[in-house]
């Protein structure tokens, strides 16, 4: 996570004890978030869900912001490439693990099972480029992670469908689908609430 801070802190002119101290707030916050989905899905504590950094990343963040003298669109734009390189850690230890395998699809004939691990592991890697591309263009500032909410919750809905736990859950759709859509709804409303009352103008670097 620490890489596309620092070379996005560049960008946006971020000194750089304040880009370390992003990079270790984010992994503590996005830690805590993983472990508070995994609980609101399973009743239990004991793992994580990745959909927890996603959501609750900017909640937890909102009480840091003044804290920095970063507007608040601005600490996130941060966040959002380094939770893709958080997840591109989380999608090796799933191949690692065996865990949040792939459905057995028919491919050409053939019946094979879904590389679910490396499917995502390969979208997390593309969203992180895509980020850091728009981040570059400083008429996207404070857009980035709304973007990503947006963009990443439309692929992974997708990617869920070939998820085994699509096969076996027992609710209407899996947990990751249902998360995937409440990113996409609220990457909207924070772009929409962009667009209609502007962005934050200047801030102490």
């Amino acid at each position: 996570m620490l890489v596309p801070i620092m070379i996005q802190g560049i960008w946006y002119e971020v000194k750089w004890h304040k880009r370390i101290f992003i990079t270790l707030l984010l992994t503590v916050a996005g830690t805590i978030g993983t472990y508070i989905m995994f609980f609101i899905e399973n009743g239990w504590i004991g793992g994580t869900s990745f959909f927890g950094a996603v959501l609750f990343v900017p909640i937890l963040f909102l009480p840091v912001f003044k804290l920095l003298r970063i507007p608040y669109g601005i600490l996130m734009d941060l966040c959002a490439p380094a939770e893709c390189a958080m997840l591109i850690v989380m999608k090796i230890q799933c191949v690692l693990n065996g865990c949040c395998g792939g459905r057995q699809i028919s491919f050409m004939g053939n019946e094979m099972i879904f590389p679910s691990q490396i499917a995502e592991l390969i979208t997390a890697f593309l969203i992180l480029i895509f980020l850091m591309a728009m981040a570059k263009n400083k008429n996207n500032r404070e857009i980035i992670y709304p973007m990503y909410m947006l963009v990443y919750g439309v692929l992974r809905f997708i990617l869920n469908i070939f998820r085994e736990d699509w096969i076996k859950t027992e609710m209407f759709i899996p947990f990751g689908n249902i998360w995937s859509l409440v990113a996409i709804i609220v990457g909207i409303t924070w772009i929409a609430a962009l667009k209609k009352f502007g962005k934050s103008r200047n801030y102490n670097k």
